[in-house]
């Protein structure tokens, strides 16, 4: 088979080494994969003093080059992000994975564009049935946020926060949160949230464990076999 150029777009800095370490192994030998970031262009102060959030934005959680976590809002981003699409584009990627499942606009694009927020709430909502579901989010401030954002979809929540590009120990603190609840299965709302992460919170808590970064590259190489 022919060698397919994947673009993936963190809207933080590439290389986004955390995620590729557990993608890598489920792409077959003929998909490459190539990184771009949103804000490779600048530097840890400067998103921090201009892309703040304000109370009443759209907030996000990403991580840099140097593996220091950055906080920002949707409508900084998007435009930074649609570049990355165009020069992807422009590369001659096949398909492109937007390395976040944060709630954007539309993009525009010409290739195959996995976009995993959609996907991941429709497939959650379908999972669940009528069932609660647990979703795990970065920062405090987002788990409001996760409320509404998930009850939009349909989907009744238990939510939490624990940020997963700081200490470990946060994560398993908060995966107590969700024991002994009833619940369906929980997902962890970040491509941050790693295979070590997801393993973690199942023994925890005896559920299953949705994970975006693993699901949206099942689901490209699905489109691509």
């Amino acid at each position: 088979m022919k060698q397919i150029k994947i673009g993936a777009i963190t809207i933080g800095q590439a290389p986004r080494t955390d995620i590729t370490r557990d993608i890598l192994p489920l792409l077959p030998d003929y998909m490459t994969l190539t990184e771009y970031g949103a804000l490779d262009d600048m530097t840890y102060e400067e998103v921090m003093s201009q892309f703040a959030p304000s109370e009443d934005d759209e907030v996000l959680v990403s991580r840099m080059r140097d593996g220091r976590q950055a906080k920002f809002t949707e409508r900084f981003i998007r435009p930074l992000v649609q570049q990355k699409i165009d020069q992807a584009e422009a590369e001659g990627v096949s398909a492109i994975i937007l390395f976040c499942t944060g709630v954007f606009p539309e993009f525009r694009h010409q290739v195959l564009f996995i976009e995993p927020q959609p996907l991941f709430h429709a497939i959650a909502a379908k999972l669940a049935g009528n069932q609660k579901i647990g979703i795990l989010v970065p920062e405090p401030d987002q788990v409001e946020q996760a409320y509404h954002t998930w009850g939009k979809s349909g989907i009744s929540i238990e939510a939490t926060s624990a940020s997963p590009y700081l200490e470990f120990d946060k994560i398993v603190e908060a995966a107590s949160f969700f024991k002994d609840k009833d619940l369906a299965f929980i997902c962890t709302d970040c491509m941050g949230f790693t295979m070590e992460m997801k393993h973690r919170i199942q023994e925890i808590t005896g559920l299953p464990v949705l994970l975006p970064r693993t699901l949206v590259v099942r689901i490209l190489c699905e489109m691509f076999s």
